[in-house]
Parts: C-alpha cells; structure tokens; sequence
C-alpha cells in the first residue's frame, strides 16, 4: 500500500526516554500537511485583533470630534510633544505644571508631530487612542484570572462601560487632558503585580508607576498609593509581613526612581516645575465632598446632572443599567475587601491564582477611591472639576468587569441564564444607538479656528494672547499663526505666561498683536496692553475674541520680573474692559479707538 503524498505518519505515544516500546503498539494517525499551522493562526489573530483597535480608535475619535472642540490644555501638551519631536526632550526652557503630562501624552504627540506634523486633529486623536487602549487593557484586567464564558463577560464589560460611554462621560473621557493615560499606566502596574513576587512584572510596574509620576503626579493617587494600600491590605488579610512585600516595595521604589530621574533630568538642564494647581480651601473640600456622588451619579448616567437636552431620553434612560451596575459592583467589592479582611488566614490557604484575583480587586477599590480623592481636594471650578472623576469611573468599570466575570461562574445554565445573556446583549446595543446619535449631530467649528483663519487671511503671524486663546488658536494653524500666552503683573502690565511655556517662544521674537476673550482671564485686556506697548492701531472683534493690532511690533521678555501677581482660575480682572462697538449692517470701521466687528463671510 502506497501513502498519500498529503500524509505523514504521526506516532502518539513512545517510550519515557525515546527508545522502543516493549509490549505495546505506537498508534499511528495520519495528518494532513495542508492544515493552517499555529503561526498562521496568531497571525491572523494579531491583524483581526489590530484592525478591531484600529476601529475602536476612529469611532472614538469621531467621537471625541462631536464632544470636544478643542481647548489650550491639550493644545499645549502638542506643543510639548513639538518641541520634543524638535530635538528638545528635555523640554530646555520650558515652564511646566506638575501635571506636565512629558512622559505620557506629550511622547505620544511627540511620535505623531513626528509623523504627521502640526495638525489640528491631534487634539482629537491622542484621547481616543488613550482611550481605546484604557478599553483593551481594561478589558484584560478584567478577564485577568477567569477562562470561557466568564472571561469574555468581564471583558465585554469593560468594552461597554468605557467605549459607549454616557455623552456627559464622553465629553471629560474624550476631551481636554483628564490623565486618562495616566490611568492606564496605574492598570498596568496593577496587572504586573498580581503574582505578588519579585519577577518581570514587579520591574514592569515600577517603570510604568515612575514613569506615569514623571509626567503627572496625579499617578500618586492612581497608582502609588492604591499599590502601597493593597500590599498592607495583602499582609494584614495573610496576617503575615512576607505577603503584601512586592507591592510595598514596587510603590516605594517607584517613587524613588522618579525622584532620581527627575533629578538627573533637572541636572542636564529639564524643563522647571511649579504649582500649577490649587488645592481647594476646606470649605470648598466639603463642598466637594457632597458634590461626589451627584456628580459621578451624572457621569454614569444614573442622573440628567450634565446631559439634560443633549440626548433623548429614550437613549439616555438605558444608561441607567450600566450605572446600577457599576454601583453594585463597586458595593459588592468594597464588601469583599472588608470580609476577606475579617477572615484573615483562611483567606491565605487559598491557590495562590485565587489570590491574585483578590489582589487586583483590592487594588482596584484603593483606586477608586484614590481618584475619587482627587476630586475632593483639587476641584475648585464646580462642574468642569468633574473632570478629576473621570479616572474614577474607569477604575470602577474595570472593578464591574471582574465582578460580573466572577460572577458568571455562579450563573446556572437555564432559562435565567439565557435571559441574562439576551439583556447583556441588548443593552449595549442601546449604548450604541446613543453613540450613532450623537455621531449624526453636525460637527460645530472651533471659535479658535476660525479666528486662526482670519489671523491667517488678514496676515498677522505672530502674537500674543490670554491663555485660553493662544496655544489652541497655534494649533488649528498648523503653525501657520503662532500666538504665545500672556499674563498681567501686579503693575497691570503684561509679561510671559510663567508657566506652560517655553523661553524660546519669546526670546528674539517680535509681535503684532494680541488677542484675549471673554471673560478676561489674569488681566490680559485692552487696558493692560495700552499701558505695556502702547494704543493700539486697529482692534477688531472676531467670533468672540478681541484682536488688537499695533503698527509697530512689539516683544515679550521670556523671563518675568521679581514679582508677578496670578489670579486665580477663572477670576475675571478688576480692570474692566472698553464695551464692544458693532457698527450697524456688519461693517468694517477702522480706527484706534473703534472696535471693529467684522464678520467671516468671504474672508
């Protein structure tokens, strides 16, 4: 008998040390030598899994286009990522915050500058990417510890809570630089310290706890101090010191390292920090306090707090479940923290993979409420401090994930089970049609890009301007028009913004304008410019900013004077600014002392 050229024989079974079998038969199969290899199916595995990611990322950034126009935050953190992709990684010259975000959200700008160059949809493309990665590496926390069904549910999970979130959740989520990245520097952190040993993953999650640290200090509430809480919440439940000692020392180390990078950074000439963000006073910590729940109820969408009118409400109640569950997971995790607790070394002659599963549900708990701190302590402009909530809401989905996958380990095959699988399944069908109805609304054009336009068409280049109109206003030129930030001293006179900022902006460079808006932010109006350069030649009123034009330019010093005076957020400037002037029929007057309202059509 002749063997088919397509099959080989395959011996199942030999002898321990190789040699021949005695008294047994070596059962031979035939295989087929045309069957798709395991190389293959990774392959195709990793491009379905890429192009999924791929996906995820344009709707959330057609998302984040709807939600989000754009402000100088996130515009700023371009700039960094510029001046980096430029050849300056230690940003020389620069004035930042301690929320500098230079290893997280200004290395991803750094790369896409890099790529792409200066473009206005970046203020939309690093969200969604931080996003859909917080979405996938949420989802494996999730799942993390569970196979199967259970698995897939709390992954599912995560998928639902954070890629078809409420449009309240949305706006923060997928808007201005919430430290979304800093979260998932802190979830993966977490995973790498669920095994509880000194391995790979210890050394993982001290590089990213340092490296999330260096950019945004806020890493100390997501991830620091929930890793240090979990590692004494892992000796005490253990009732021994040896348990809990990975994650005590991978915290500690974190910080160390990132105080010694900081430092030698600092040495080569970095970029100098200072306080860009109040603590709030203690009565408005209480306020904030009582503001908790309602405001994270509102985000979930448990409540109209931020989404009334903004989305029907046939599309908005079902956000009700994803809200109830979140709060009964969180309840349910809160009460197993405390029981395992309780239970003491019981708890501890468990397999050490039921151990780490704890472990990251402890973890994440401490998260929770880390962030939700942040909030209570740093909040100070009512509803857009609701923004510090967001890392909140993340942690809590990934808590809900594991949840909901510990608990389909107890669901009973019958008709419950095939109940619960039809409502799963239906209600994040219900957060999509939400999601297609905000993608189905117009796409509102950014005041600053219109007033770039303008700057660009009428040829001034190079100005100056309150914070909130200049970096973003850089942006949406693509460079084209470069306005550099200002502030007003104790004097009334204005000066380099003295923070958020580089040297370079404004040594050797020389201006033609300035514009601000409404409400005047830190005193920079027409009045504190007329007495730093001089009356204006034309001052013009475009789309909601004021533009002032001087026939001569004019230069900022890129250091402040010994004393410079900061109001606060927010605050308007007790100089008030001259009424605005719109000539009747829309047209143009020109003049000094007139302010021109001009409108874009045909400009």
């Amino acid at each position: 008998m002749v063997e088919s050229p397509n099959r080989v024989a395959r011996v199942l079974r030999r002898s321990p040390r190789g040699g021949p079998t005695r008294g047994r038969r070596s059962a031979c199969l035939p295989t087929r030598s045309g069957a798709p290899s395991a190389t293959v199916r990774r392959t195709a595995t990793s491009v379905i899994a890429l192009l999924a990611f791929a996906g995820l990322v344009l709707i959330l950034y057609a998302t984040s286009t709807h939600v989000y126009v754009g402000g100088s935050d996130r515009a700023t953190a371009i700039l960094e990522g510029q001046a980096v992709s430029s050849g300056n990684p230690l940003l020389h010259g620069w004035i930042l915050t301690r929320d500098s975000f230079w290893t997280t959200d200004a290395f991803f700008y750094a790369l896409a500058v890099r790529a792409g160059g200066l473009w206005p949809g970046l203020l939309n493309l690093e969200p969604a990417v931080a996003v859909a990665v917080a979405v996938v590496v949420g989802a494996i926390v999730a799942s993390r510890g569970h196979r199967g069904a259970a698995a897939l549910a709390g992954a599912a999970t995560v998928v639902a809570l954070l890629a078809l979130p409420t449009n309240a959740m949305a706006s923060f989520l997928l808007g201005g630089p919430d430290h979304v990245s800093t979260a998932v520097l802190a979830l993966l952190a977490f995973a790498g310290l669920r095994r509880g040993r000194f391995d790979w993953g210890w050394a993982a999650a001290v590089a990213v706890l340092a490296l999330g640290m260096l950019g945004d200090l806020l890493m100390v509430a997501y991830g620091i101090v929930p890793v240090l809480g979990a590692g004494v919440v892992s000796m005490l439940r253990n009732r021994e010191w040896r348990a809990g000692m990975a994650a005590v020392t991978a915290s500690v180390a974190a910080v160390v390292a990132a105080e010694l990078v900081s430092w030698i950074a600092r040495a080569m000439g970095a970029f100098r920090s200072v306080d860009g963000i109040p603590f709030a006073t203690s009565g408005q910590m209480l306020v904030n306090l009582r503001h908790v729940l309602g405001y994270g109820a509102g985000l979930i969408g448990l409540t109209y707090r931020f989404d009334a009118q903004r989305v029907p409400g046939v599309l908005q109640d079902v956000h009700v479940v994803g809200a109830l569950l979140i709060v009964a997971c969180s309840l349910v995790a809160v009460a197993n923290l405390v029981r395992r607790l309780v239970r003491g070394r019981r708890e501890a002659s468990r397999p050490r993979t039921e151990t780490g599963r704890w472990w990251l549900d402890d973890v994440l708990v401490i998260a929770m409420f880390g962030s939700a701190a942040t909030f209570v302590a740093l909040a100070v402009n009512g509803v857009p401090g609701a923004r510090y909530l967001v890392a909140t809401v993340v942690f809590a989905s990934v808590l809900s994930g594991r949840i909901v996958a510990q608990a389909w380990h107890r669901l009973q095959p019958g008709r419950a089970a095939r109940a619960i699988c039809v409502v799963c399944a239906a209600v994040p069908l219900w957060f999509a049609a939400g999601l297609g109805y905000t993608l189905a609304q117009p796409v509102s054009i950014p005041k600053a890009a219109a007033l770039a336009s303008w700057l660009e068409v009428h040829n001034l280049r190079s100005g100056v301007g309150g914070y909130w109109a200049a970096s973003i206003t850089t942006v949406e030129s693509k460079g084209a028009v470069t306005v550099r930030p200002v502030w007003s001293n104790q004097v009334g006179k204005l000066g380099r913004y003295m923070k958020l900022s580089s040297a370079s902006w404004y040594s050797g460079q020389h201006f033609q304008f300035l514009v601000y808006s409404t409400p005047v932010y830190q005193g920079v109006d027409s009045v504190s410019a007329a007495m730093t350069w001089g009356r204006p030649e034309h001052t013009y009123y475009v789309g909601g900013y004021h533009v002032l034009v001087w026939s001569a330019a004019f230069s900022v010093a890129p250091f402040a004077p010994s004393r410079v005076q900061v109001q606060g957020a927010g605050r308007p400037s007790a100089v008030r600014s001259p009424a605005v002037h719109r000539p009747v029929g829309g047209s143009c007057v020109s003049g000094p002392s007139v302010l021109l309202s001009c409108q874009l059509r045909g400009l």
